[in-house]
């Protein structure tokens, strides 16, 4: 019986070593087996949303225009969609450089207003659109621009945005300009001038369909784009173009017809002797039409006047 015992004793840790090695073995496998390297933080390439160079254009020219306002009303930009856009037709062919609006400095201790912008530009749509460039403005900018006019930052002036990448502009197509982000985590930004009545059937702003921001594009072209219209281009040394002098917006006053400005292309005519020429028409339209003599000269000095204050010389 006592040597029964002892043999299952001896079984029993025979039994014992020979599962414990077969676990260390296991162990010794896993042990064996390498995990995949993980990349370290310095090792993944960090993504630069660096800014788009301005397009280098040969020469540049004023496309769209608006420039009537009410007077003491301000309309501002949200990056909210379906509030943060403004729209123009574009009447040339090129690259878009710089967008002009009418406004002046929002106040900076203001619990709604941050201290700059920045957004881009669609085609078609504002919200789904082909998306082109960059552009952004901020409050120190529009604070220098006005000190340059002679203004004061709570004075309405020109303010400048230039645009940044290749932006095209194909005559005919609807383009918006976007905004997208506000900085110090505010929900609108600038003070910009607007009219009612829509004085510019072409474009619109996101606060009504008639209305309409004080507004200037500028379309330019390449070289490229130049060879291609069988122009020759401007010599590299050729003087420095002069400063434009930009007019002063016109108020819309109840008390004298609503003037429209709508883009025109000459139409051909002929004349006494059978030839066919081309008569440019005037950039102004009255919308009010009257056989009263005195109100047509009226309408007529207006104009004369209007004409002289848009285009001084």
């Amino acid at each position: 019986m006592k040597t029964i015992k002892y043999l299952s004793y001896l079984f029993s840790l025979l039994y014992l070593f020979g599962c414990g090695g077969d676990s260390e073995s296991e162990n010794s496998t896993e042990k064996n087996v390498q995990s995949p390297p993980t990349a370290s933080s310095s090792d993944i390439p960090k993504i630069i949303d660096s800014p788009l160079d301005y397009p280098e254009v040969r020469v540049e020219e004023l496309d769209h225009t608006q420039e009537f306002f009410k007077e003491q009303h301000t309309t501002s930009f949200s990056y909210v969609p379906r509030k943060n856009w403004t729209s123009y037709t574009a009447s040339k062919n090129g690259i878009l450089t710089k967008i002009l609006l009418f406004g002046k400095a929002n106040l900076i201790d203001s619990p709604h207003y941050g201290l700059s912008m920045s957004g881009f530009i669609r085609a078609d749509k504002p919200d789904s659109g082909p998306k082109y460039g960059q552009w952004s403005l901020s409050r120190d900018e529009i604070v220098t621009q006005l000190a340059s006019q002679s203004l004061d930052a709570r004075s309405a002036g020109w303010l400048t945005i230039k645009m940044r990448g290749e932006i095209p502009q194909i005559a005919g197509t609807k383009y918006f300009i976007v905004c997208d982000r506000i900085t110090e985590n505010k929900a609108w930004f600038g003070e910009f001038s607007f009219a009612e009545a829509d004085p510019y059937g072409l474009g619109s702003h996101w606060l009504s369909p008639e209305h309409d921001l004080v507004m200037r594009t500028y379309v330019g072209k390449t070289d490229s784009q130049i060879k291609a219209l069988q122009v020759d281009p401007q010599p590299e040394n050729s003087p420095p173009l002069v400063k434009e002098m930009l007019p002063i917006p016109v108020s819309q006053s109840p008390n004298q017809p609503f003037i429209v400005q709508t883009p025109y292309t000459p139409e051909p005519i002929l004349n006494d002797s059978n030839k066919t020429t081309l008569i440019q028409p005037t950039l102004e339209k009255n919308l009010e039409t009257s056989p009263d003599s005195n109100r047509s000269e009226n309408n007529q000095t207006m104009k004369k006047s209007l004409f002289d204050r848009l285009f001084k010389k």
